[in-house]
């Protein structure tokens, strides 16, 4: 039965938030009309602040669609500052009430219920129809799990809900239909804008195996959650069969398919069942993560007969690093092993490595150096600067020890939007340019190893990587100049991907 109220649900900066689409679903099903907005997009590692004009086109849209309350999913802590800017102005400009949820408001609630005059906290699959039936019917949603209100001064904290089993959720919606906008600069777009993206992501699981990083946003989740259902969940291979059947009606372009878990379920019987299915009625190539705690021959070979071309996996940091301060207890054999399996299996691997940290010292960035130089080629690499979230173990210990102050945390820092993909081109200290060089220098299978070391060993680089820098800018050219070029030998490449990543002057370690 159509319901009266009409929901505005709006995205920051991300085309694919699935968020959003996974809260339109049981909504648009529950007869609400549902309004999603996707407001920008990232552009080469870049989060620019909203003009005037894209917010002025933003608050004249909710007031064309007559809309009666707005939600913004705030995924990233880093978004802080622009969600309160824009509730601000929406408030201002409509007086609608506004909902914050994501990742943001179930890590520190208390502040963001200070600026939304309602949260949801945790994962609201199901409970976010019960917190808008109980709008429509007039009241106050003052016992639905998983949602806080304020009123002035008086917040009403209601319990998390309970965890869903993974079967139980709707897929997202991806029909394109007139209800769907994205606004950019002074444009809005009618309609889905993922919905020709040919890379598909999706999850096969919820949660982490391992939940022990002290740096990942599972060690504030999992605490939440004591009591609520069993923490880390895998989806039926036959529902995530069924999600690509109806996904590929909808979105007819896809030429690869990313699963965003955490780890991929490496379960040797859900493994086999995906094997038999996977192939028969999908047939599209996927890309998984791996934790080198978990990588066998054995079943990487299955998915890849399965139709596995690719795999990422994080190094992090020195093994010191990863144990003292991260609480990943991996070995660099583990990862040098991992590496010597995918390329036994020909498998294309993009490997993580995390800088910026304050704990890293010269002979950890030097043995994360030695280590990338012994693993077998070709291998992408990825450096990520670290994000610090509020209230991780990671953040608590780092205040603690007066190694970083509060703007230091995503949300008031907003280091994110800055190097979430480390940039050669910022401002850093020469050590840290001179490393950072030649890591990027190190993965180059044009560049002999004998090559590097003896850029290492170069006193002249020491005193000024200038020169080193501009070499390993050139090399990340050529470098992506191959990989964009193999993309779009698989029809992989779109105005889209353009415009997020190719910048030379700006350009992100590959």
């Amino acid at each position: 039965m159509p319901k009266n109220l009409k929901i505005a649900v709006i995205s920051l900066y991300a085309l694919e938030n699935n968020g959003v689409r996974h809260v339109a679903t049981p909504l648009r099903e529950a007869g609400y009309t549902v309004t999603e907005i996707y407001f920008k997009d990232w552009v080469n590692n870049r989060f620019p602040w909203p003009s005037e004009q894209e917010v002025t086109t933003l608050i004249q849209l909710l007031q064309k669609r007559q809309v009666d309350v707005v939600a913004f999913s705030v995924r990233a802590s880093a978004f802080h500052r622009m969600a309160k800017y824009l509730t601000e102005r929406v408030r201002h400009a409509t007086g609608l009430p506004i909902v914050w949820g994501g990742m943001h408001p179930t890590f520190l609630p208390e502040r963001c219920i200070a600026i939304a005059d309602f949260i949801a906290v945790g994962e609201v699959d199901r409970a976010v129809v019960d917190f808008f039936d109980a709008l429509e019917r007039g009241e106050r949603a003052d016992d639905v799990p998983g949602f806080w209100r304020r009123d002035g001064k008086d917040i009403i904290r209601n319990d998390i809900a309970d965890l869903v089993e993974l079967d139980d959720v709707l897929f997202r919606d991806f029909h394109s239909t007139e209800d769907k906008f994205h606004i950019e600069g002074g444009t809005v777009s009618v309609g889905d804008p993922f919905i020709s993206n040919p890379e598909y992501t999706l999850l096969a699981s919820r949660g982490c195996p391992y939940w022990t990083c002290t740096f990942c946003s599972n060690t504030l989740t999992k605490p939440l959650y004591e009591g609520k259902g069993k923490k880390f969940r895998i989806r039926s291979v036959e529902h995530l069969i069924q999600e690509l059947e109806y996904a590929k009606r909808l979105c007819t372009d896809i030429k690869v398919v990313r699963f965003d878990d955490e780890v991929f379920p490496l379960r040797k019987d859900w493994i086999a069942e995906f094997k038999e299915k996977w192939p028969a009625r999908v047939g599209i190539p996927f890309e998984v993560l791996v934790d080198p705690r978990m990588v066998a021959i054995g079943p990487l070979r299955h998915l890849k007969e399965a139709g596995l071309r690719a795999v990422c996996m994080g190094i992090q940091a020195s093994e010191r690093v990863n144990q003292e301060f991260y609480n990943r207890n991996t070995t660099n054999a583990q990862i040098v092993e991992a590496q010597r399996i995918f390329r036994e299996l020909g498998l294309e691997s993009s490997l993580q490595v995390i800088w910026d940290d304050p704990v890293s010292e010269e002979v950890d960035k030097d043995a994360v150096f030695r280590l990338i130089m012994e693993l077998e080629r070709p291998f992408n690499l990825y450096m990520f600067g670290l994000t610090i979230y509020p209230n991780t173990h990671l953040a608590r210990r780092l205040l603690r020890e007066g190694l970083i102050t509060e703007r230091d945390i995503e949300g008031v820092g907003t280091h994110a939007f800055e190097q979430f993909r480390v940039d050669l081109s910022y401002p850093r200290p020469k050590a840290d340019q001179r490393w950072l060089a030649l890591m990027v220098l190190a993965n180059k299978p044009f560049l002999s190893k004998a090559f590097v070391w003896k850029l290492y060993a170069s006193e002249r680089f020491k005193r000024d990587p200038a020169l080193l820098t501009q070499m390993a800018q050139a090399s990340n050219l050529a470098h992506m100049a191959g990989f964009v070029g193999k993309m779009a030998m698989r029809g992989e490449v779109t105005p889209l991907l353009l415009k997020r990543w190719v910048n030379p002057g700006s350009l992100v370690t590959m």
